[in-house]
Order: structure tokens, then C-alpha cells, then sequence
């Protein structure tokens, strides 16, 4: 059964292991993810836009790719995840125009919300924090 496409999350995501991880969050989240290479995914995301897109911001020329993503589908979100140690990933992907970049920890935490209910998940309180 194919999901409607406002559940559809499009991933750039270059480590195997963690993309494997991401999609098995997406399916315990009833989420359809197409992972898609860096190359291919302007073009994918032309053909059919999803309701978010994720990416990982340590991928080969990933700033460079969140301009192509926005130009091509301004309106769909975009978050990226980055190692906590390179701040300045943040800064330059908030400037490339993601909607948020949260460090690789944060993002695991919040990735079954994110998958569910979008940008507003991540304003909420990790589970096992307090809201402030």
C-alpha cells in the first residue's frame, strides 16, 4: 500500500548504516522514505515533493544541495543533522536555507516526532526532558 503523499520523507543520506536506521523509524512511524543520492535528489524532489526532506549535512557538498532543494520545492521543510563537534555546519545550513540542523544526538531523539508531525516536533521537549 502506497501512503499519501503528504507522508512521504525524502533522505540524502550517505552512511548506510544510519540511513538503514532512519527507514526503520520511518516504517515503525507508518512513514514512506525514499532515500535518494546527493546527484539525484534536486530532480526527485522536482518530480515529486515530499512532505519533508532530511539530510545529512556532513554529505559532499551538502550546502550546495540545500540551495538546489529550495530552489527546486521552497515550501517543503528541510532539517539536517550534523556532529555535535561542528557547529559551524549549523550556521552555514541555516544560511543555505534548511529550516532547522540539529546536532546528529538530538536528531535521533527527535526522529519518530519529526517523522510524525513535522518542524513542530522539534520546538518540543526531547522525551525525558522538561520543557523550559
Amino acid at each position: 500500500m502506497t501512503l499519501p503523499i503528504g507522508r512521504r520523507v525524502l533522505a540524502v543520506v550517505p552512511d548506510l548504516f544510519f540511513a538503514t536506521k532512519l527507514a526503520a523509524t520511518a516504517k515503525m512511524s507508518g512513514v514512506e522514505l525514499e532515500l535518494v543520492p546527493a546527484a539525484r535528489a534536486a530532480a526527485r524532489m522536482e518530480q515529486a515533493p515530499p512532505a519533508l526532506t532530511i539530510l545529512d549535512l556532513h554529505a559532499k557538498d551538502a550546502m550546495a544541495l540545500i540551495a538546489a532543494l529550495k530552489a527546486v520545492a521552497p515550501a517543503v521543510p528541510l532539517v539536517g543533522f550534523y556532529s555535535h563537534v561542528e557547529t559551524t555546519v549549523r550556521r552555514d545550513a541555516l544560511a543555505a536555507g534548511a529550516d532547522a540542523a540539529l546536532p546528529r544526538s538530538q536528531f535521533v531523539v527527535k526522529l519518530a516526532a519529526l517523522l510524525s508531525r513535522g518542524l513542530e516536533a522539534l520546538s518540543e521537549p526531547a522525551p525525558g526532558q522538561a520543557a523550559s
